[in-house]
C-alpha cells in the first residue's frame, strides 16, 4: 500500500477484488463441472475404453493448478514484494495452458479418432510440430514479459532503444538470471522468438501449398499461419501502445487461440492407422 497503492479508496480495492474472486470462483466452477461430468458419464459406463487414466489425471492436473495458484499468491506477500513472483506466475501460466492443450487434444481424438492425412504431409507435421514447441515458448517467455513488466520498457518496434540488441542485455550475474528478471533481455527475447514462430508458420504455409491438396487439412495449418500473424501484429501494436490493458488482454487470449490453431493443425496431419 505505501508503495505503489496509497490513496486506494474503497471503489479501487473492489476492482481488485472481484477480479481475484471472479478468477478463483471460476477455477473452483470449471473443478467442479469436470468432476460431475467425470462422475456422471463413469457411473453410466459412458466412458471410451482406455480414456479413464486420462480424465483421471486431468482432474488431478486441475486440482495441481488450484494449489499452484495459492503457491503464486502467497508469493507476494514477502516483505520485499509487492507483485507475486514471475517463476511462480509462468508455472501457474504454463500449467495452464497445458491443461487446455489436452483437453483440446483429448476432445479431439473423440471427435477424429483417425487420422487422414496423406503421406506427403509427414514432413508438414514435422514442421508443424516445431512450430508448436517454438510457439509454446514464446508464450512462456510472454509471462516473464508480464511477470517482471517488461511491456512498460522499449515500447519502440523493431529496434528496442535504437538498438538491434538492448544494451543491458546481460548485465545481471551469473548470465541465466537476464534470461528472467533482466526487462532488456527478456523483451528481447520474446520478440526473437514470437519473430522465430512467425517465420516458422510462414513456412508451414509455404510447405502446405506445395504438399497437400486443397481440403481440410491444408486449411488447418493455413489457420495456424492466421493466427500467429494475428498475434504477431497485436503483440507489435500492444507494445507500441504501451501495454493498455484491453490489449493486453486481447493479447493473452490470441495467444491461446494460437495455440489452439497450432494443435487444430497438427491433429489434423496425423497419418491413417497402419494395417496389418
Amino acid at each position: 500500500y505505501a508503495l505503489i497503492n496509497q490513496g486506494l479508496g474503497l471503489a479501487g480495492f473492489k476492482e481488485i477484488f472481484w477480479l481475484e474472486w471472479i478468477h478463483r470462483q471460476w477455477g473452483r466452477l470449471i473443478g467442479l463441472v469436470f468432476l460431475g461430468g467425470l462422475v456422471w458419464f463413469w457411473v453410466r459406463g459412458r466412458i471410451p475404453a482406455g480414456y479413464k487414466p486420462r480424465l483421471l489425471g486431468l482432474l488431478a492436473l486441475g486440482g495441481l493448478q488450484g494449489a499452484i495458484g495459492w503457491y503464486m499468491v502467497a508469493s507476494g506477500f514477502e516483505a520485499d514484494r509487492t507483485a507475486v513472483s514471475p517463476y511462480r506466475l509462468v508455472i501457474h501460466l504454463g500449467l495452464a495452458l497445458l491443461i487446455y492443450a489436452a483437453l483440446l487434444w483429448t476432445a479431439l481424438n473423440l471427435l477424429r479418432p483417425a487420422g487422414a492425412a496423406p503421406e506427403a504431409a509427414r514432413p508438414v507435421r514435422r514442421m508443424v510440430k516445431a512450430t508448436v514447441w517454438v510457439v509454446a515458448a514464446t508464450m512462456l517467455a510472454g509471462g516473464f514479459v508480464a511477470g517482471i513488466r517488461a511491456g512498460f520498457a522499449y515500447n519502440t518496434f523493431p529496434l528496442m532503444d535504437g538498438a538491434l540488441v538492448p544494451a543491458g542485455y546481460l548485465d545481471l550475474a551469473p548470465w541465466w538470471r537476464n534470461l528472467t528478471a533482466n526487462i532488456a533481455a527478456v523483451q528481447f527475447n520474446h520478440r526473437i522468438l514470437a519473430s522465430l514462430a512467425m517465420l516458422m508458420a510462414a513456412g508451414c504455409v509455404w510447405a502446405a501449398f506445395r504438399r497437400l491438396p486443397a481440403g481440410p487439412v491444408r486449411r488447418a495449418v493455413l489457420g495456424l499461419g492466421a493466427a500467429v500473424a494475428l498475434q504477431y501484429a497485436l503483440g507489435v501494436v500492444t507494445l507500441l501502445h504501451v501495454v493498455p490493458v484491453s490489449l493486453g488482454t486481447a493479447h493473452q487470449a490470441v495467444a491461446v487461440l494460437v495455440l489452439t490453431a497450432a494443435l487444430l493443425a497438427l491433429h489434423a496431419l496425423r497419418p491413417p492407422p497402419r494395417t496389418a
